[in-house]
């Protein structure tokens, strides 16, 4: 992630660094990293005691990076039995060839190497970080002297649930989809829902531009739309903390940690490089590096942040709603950052009719904290519509009964926000980005930027399901909760917000 020379192949890195690159990368997409560099500089940063350590060894990136696996794996403190590769049944590949070949040709020139596939065995069968695949995973790599997964973002989260803290594992990035690479947490289903779970963190990171190159160009466009969300979740959680704490954003926040900006700054620095990048991913090779750097300073400042918050707000919610849906009937959906893409537009356009709102006096009223039994019922209802059997449901009001708790034993939780709200307003403009600038960014990235335009159609009444059930999924909290809790959440304001989404994205 710095100017340099490729990696000779089976060299290793020493733990901590970056492995050089020699991308001629344009000034305006290039995002400098440095691992030791930025382990230093978050020491550094103010109230840096409530950061943890980044525990990524390595992260190797560049031109060549793939030919550097062995070698890197042989310089991890590796057990006694065999490395064991975790990858989904369909065909990847790097620069023309066969990436399982190449990689296990690779290792076995030093080591015994298990192949595992891991979900279904078909190729193209949707795979799921369910319970079974998670404990069908533990089983396959236990014992191994070395754990490495080659795959998607799911197939990455089941490698981190399912490997022992004690055995070193690999994480061999194949497109620029998500931020979830480079963090120690793992999305997983638990009664059909997405819950984001502390598992663990890859020790080595491996991210070679020819093999994101061969990656689908919708898949690695989705890590665009993954990424549009710095421009509102940053957002939700800072009001996370201020509603939360009280007395400010710099307390803790119940669920989440407290806000810090050095973690925000890791992604919202680079957002105009971001915008930049997005109109040429498919035409210049240096837009996707810069794109996969960003992600892993995501990833990161998620991990140091001790929570997904720094970068899943209102818009994360409602695409893991519109996943559990097509889940549950035995549809396809879109690419989850695809759909986040679209969920930023929504959420920064809630985040304007909540500030109008404001605006005109709706701060100054009682907050309205929703009566558990009633939430209870609601939630019931809403998730009926996907799950007959009430599993959600109970799962979802669990999480959201504890965001209702924490809110009631505040006294009154807009407190904070009525005694300085100029101030807080203050920082939101300088987190915050408006919808139409979110649509354009997306539609220049060859984006959707409306439900209706996803590669999985989302329909009218499908969409205002998610944007409507999204405080209700779990116990973050979000725009939307304090639309809720300020009487601006009512199906008339969800009309409004997506009126205006859909404007802000313009002609179908």
């Amino acid at each position: 992630m710095s100017t340099g020379r490729p990696v000779p192949p089976g060299q290793a890195v020493p733990p901590g660094q970056a492995v050089p690159s020699d991308l001629a990368v344009p000034s305006e997409l290039s995002v400098p990293f440095d691992l030791a560099g930025l382990r230093r500089e978050l020491a550094a940063a103010p109230a840096a005691g409530r950061l943890r350590p980044v525990g990524l060894r390595q992260v190797i990136d560049g031109e060549g990076a793939l030919n550097g696996l062995a070698g890197a794996v042989a310089g991890l403190p590796r057990g006694a039995g065999p490395v064991v590769v975790l990858a989904a049944a369909t065909p990847m590949s790097a620069a023309g060839r066969d990436l399982r070949s190449v990689a296990v040709d690779a290792l076995r020139q030093r080591f015994p190497v298990d192949w595992v596939t891991v979900g279904p065995a078909a190729a193209g069968e949707p795979l799921h970080a369910d319970a079974p695949t998670v404990a069908a995973a533990t089983a396959a790599v236990a014992g191994a002297g070395v754990v490495v997964t080659i795959g998607s973002g799911t197939i990455t989260d089941i490698g981190k649930a399912a490997t022992p803290a004690s055995t070193p594992l690999v994480a061999v990035q194949t497109a620029t989809s998500v931020n979830g690479y480079a963090d120690p947490f793992s999305v997983l289903l638990r009664d059909g829902v997405k819950r984001t779970t502390p598992t663990r963190w890859p020790d080595l990171l491996v991210i070679d531009p020819a093999v994101l190159a061969a990656a689908p160009p919708e898949l690695n466009r989705a890590g665009i739309g993954d990424l549009m969300a710095m421009f509102t979740a940053s957002a939700d959680w800072y009001l996370a903390a201020a509603i939360r704490a009280g007395a400010g954003p710099d307390q803790p926040a119940g669920g989440d940690p407290a806000y810090h900006g050095a973690i925000t700054g890791l992604t919202r620095a680079h957002g105009g490089r971001l915008l930049t990048l997005a109109a040429r991913l498919d035409t210049d090779p240096g837009a996707l590096a810069g794109l996969a750097r960003i992600l892993t300073l995501s990833g990161i400042g998620m991990g140091v942040a001790g929570s997904t918050a720094p970068a899943s707000g209102l818009e994360h919610a409602v695409s893991h709603l519109l996943e559990m849906a097509a889940d549950a009937r035995g549809e396809a959906a879109s690419f989850h950052g695809t759909q986040v893409g679209v969920g930023t537009v929504v959420a920064a356009a809630t985040w304007a009719h909540v500030r109008r709102a404001i605006a005109g006096g709706a701060l100054e009223r009682a907050a309205r904290l929703p009566d558990p039994d009633a939430a209870r019922d609601r939630i019931t209802r809403s998730f009926a519509v996907i799950d007959p059997s009430g599993a959600m449901a109970a799962e979802c009001f669990a999480d959201y009964a504890r965001k209702l708790s924490a809110l009631a034993s505040a006294g009154d939780p807009l407190a904070g926000l009525r005694r300085s709200w100029a101030e807080h307003e203050t920082v939101l403009d300088s987190l915050l980005t408006g919808p139409g600038e979110v649509a354009t960014a997306l539609r220049s990235a060859g984006l959707p930027a409306r439900f209706g335009e996803l590669p999985e159609p989302v329909s009218d009444a499908a969409a205002r399901w998610a944007v409507t059930s999204c405080p209700l999924m779990r116990q973050r909290l979000s725009v939307a909760d304090l639309a809720v809790l300020l009487g601006c959440w009512e199906a008339a304001d969800i009309d409004e917000v997506l009126a205006a989404a859909a404007a802000a994205a313009g002609p179908p």
